[in-house]
């Protein structure tokens, strides 16, 4: 068992049991057990995983294409689902999230997308389970033995505070989504644009003086000494391993990655520091 399963263990046995109970539940009360189901995503720490794995997605497309398939026939829509996992499962969230807050009529979208062939209210909510909620529990538990992240970004990965600054917003964001992706060639095109980031960060507060935006970046953290000299010691490291090796300069001199866990490694301890200061930057709010 991966370190991400064992974290997420408990909350997964909790969907199961939200499930169970729903493709056991009456008609009349599905939604409340719908609820649970959706209380259970939204907790942590499977909320944080979700957050931090899941593609971003147009659900509203998506649900118009599904509507178009409509006809006037009960059971005659059709819904067509991505082939990328995290895709999927971030649109069967999101309907099930619709359908909970009555955006989405549970009764029609039933009978349109999950008729069971004969006029039975219970029996829709069971063909409910059988086509939304089994294989978006199925994909869930898919995503957690895929690659195991570690509980730091589980919580913080797409909660960092805005900058300000739309570039290097843009550069962390898509350090984050590449690292998402189970690539190993993402993995290294996320290091990348994560130290593009960093180098970007450290301009952020004196665009003309980098040394001086860096230490007001660092301050703006701590006034404890040895704290204080722990963060700026491990500013230089990172920016000298952004130097070292195969990160931002391609020079034959450059130490190249061998491992794609070392690109873990790295993604992981430069994240961490950009959190910090970013955090520190905005007094702890959060975008």
């Amino acid at each position: 068992m991966s370190q991400t399963e064992s974290i997420l263990e408990p909350a997964l046995r909790d969907l199961v049991d939200a499930l169970d109970d729903f493709s056991r539940a009456s008609f009349q009360n599905a939604d409340s057990v719908l609820s649970r189901f959706i209380y259970v995503l939204d907790s942590e720490p499977l909320a944080g995983f979700l957050n931090a794995v899941l593609s971003p997605v147009d659900f509203d497309a998506w649900w118009a294409q599904a509507k178009a398939t409509g006809g006037s026939m009960v059971g005659s829509g059709s819904l067509h689902w991505p082939a990328d996992r995290a895709e999927r499962v971030a649109l069967q969230t999101t309907l099930c999230r619709q359908i909970a807050n009555s955006k989405i009529s549970f009764i029609n979208f039933t009978h349109q997308y999950c008729y069971p062939g004969y006029n039975s209210l219970s029996a829709h909510v069971q063909k409910f389970a059988e086509v939304i909620l089994h294989p978006l529990t199925r994909d869930i538990e898919r995503l957690t033995e895929h690659r195991p992240l570690p509980p730091f970004l589980i919580d913080a990965m797409g909660r960092l505070p805005t900058s300000g600054d739309a570039t290097l917003d843009a550069l962390l964001g898509d350090a984050t989504r590449k690292f998402r992706d189970s690539a190993p060639t993402s993995r290294q095109d996320a290091v990348e644009r994560l130290w593009d980031a960093w180098e970007r960060l450290k301009s952020l507060e004196a665009a003309n003086d980098k040394r001086l935006s860096v230490q007001i970046l660092l301050d703006g953290v701590t006034t404890e000494p040895s704290f204080r000299k722990l963060i700026e010691t491990e500013a230089r490291a990172l920016t000298e391993i952004g130097n070292q090796f195969l990160i931002r300069h391609f020079e034959s001199n450059r130490t190249p990655i061998a491992k794609d866990e070392h690109f873990d490694y790295l993604f992981h301890r430069l994240f961490a520091l950009i959190h910090l200061l970013l955090f520190s930057r905005t007094g702890g709010s959060e975008a």
